[in-house]
This record gives C-alpha cells, structure tokens and sequence, in this order.
C-alpha cells in the first residue's frame, strides 16, 4: 500500500489527482512511510524513488498520485534546518557523466565513510594538500617507479627491512651511530678516502686468509 488516508475522504473524489503541500510530522518505521500533515488533514505515503533529499520532521514537501490510494512524497520543497542534508537511496548509488566530469566542492571539510572499503581507480591520481596524516595498519604498495622530493625526512620505527638488486647513496655528509654490532657480509669490500680514514677500537682484529698488505710511504706502528 502506498498512502492510506488518515481522514474519510469525501464522495466522488477518490479517483481526482491528488497534489498537496504539508509538513512531515512523523517518519513511520515502516520502510520509507512518512506522516505528512496537510490543509485536509494527515496523509500517509511512501517516499518516492526521485526525491533523493530524505525527509526530516518539520520539512514542508509536495505530495502528489493519480488517486488518493497512489499518493507519494515527491519532493522536499522547504527544510526546517537548511544547514544540514541528507541524500539517501536504499540500494546501490551511481553518479556517471558519459561525456563530462563529476567536481565535488565544499567550505569545509569533505569526508568519505565506508563500512568495508574505498577504492580509488583512475588513470592518474594527484593530490594537493598543506598537510596530510595517514594512519594505516597495514601498507601495501606494488609499482614501477618511486621518486619523492621532500627538504626534511624523519622515519622512526622498530624494524626496517630493505631488498635490492642495487643500492646507490650520495650525500655530501654521512652520519651512522649503532649502539650495538654491526655486521657487513659482501663478496668484495672496497673503501677509499681522499683525505683521511681511521678505525679505532679498544681491541683491533685484522686477519686474511691469504695475504695482508700494507703499502704506503711511511707506516708508524706503536
């Protein structure tokens, strides 16, 4: 049943259109059932699937059927409180433009809520922003290329984990402090200094399986 007339309604004019202003006064639980009070009395009818704007209490809506057993609210047309909307449809939501684009403008600020996920898919993604937190449990990230360019880079964390085929660092200073061991495996080791290179230890242990070399002009030992 769409509408159930709330009053008696008067001979000869249950098959005349019915077109009506009223005031929502009730939102039943019934589906989308809404009480709308109106000059000849309460009409009960069911939101129609075209007026997307949900119906609050107090909202002055058009009401209008063929009958007045086919009646449904048809448009919000004045909002008790203008300063809040609700778009809602019961089933799945599809905004496409075949041969334009969608702009989605706002003052403040713009959310986006999902009880199972957001997903983002286009050809190219640009974001701009003053500042951005991103709080993620889990990342994963799979691409071709990765190139940032950023003054200052702060990483703090427990465990960081790095696999390459090839590694290149060039910087004009270089500072690494290790608490505790540090370990290089590699199959060759080549270091070379312009000016000076020193290791110092409480205790020093150089051994070669082969053959240590020392070879300079003047070697001072003790």
């Amino acid at each position: 049943m769409n509408i159930a007339a709330l009053r008696s309604p008067q001979a000869g004019t249950d098959d005349a259109p019915v077109q009506r202003l009223g005031k929502v006064v009730e939102h039943l639980p019934e589906g989308s059932l809404y009480r709308v009070e109106c000059d000849d009395g309460a009409w009960q009818c069911r939101r129609a699937a075209s007026c997307l704007l949900r119906p609050e209490l107090g909202d002055t809506v058009l009401i209008a059927g063929p009958d007045r057993y086919h009646v449904y609210l048809i448009a919000v047309i004045d909002q008790a409180d203008d300063t809040t909307a609700h778009i809602e449809t019961k089933g799945h939501l599809t905004l496409a433009t075949p041969a334009g684009g969608v702009r989605i403008e706002s003052s403040e600020a713009i959310r986006l809520q999902s009880a199972k996920a957001v997903e983002v898919s286009s050809e190219r993604f640009a974001l701009t922003a003053t500042e951005a937190d991103c709080k993620v449990d889990r990342l994963n990230y799979v691409g071709n290329a990765v190139k940032a360019m950023a003054a200052s880079i702060h990483v703090v964390g427990r465990l960081c984990e790095t696999v390459m085929d090839r590694l290149v660092h060039i910087s004009r200073t270089a500072f690494r402090m290790t608490e505790q061991t540090e370990q290089v495996r590699c199959g060759q080791l080549d270091y070379e200094a312009t000016d000076l290179a020193r290791i110092h230890a409480t205790q020093t242990v150089v051994t070669a399986q082969a053959v240590v070399k020392v070879d300079a002009k003047q070697i001072h030992m003790g």
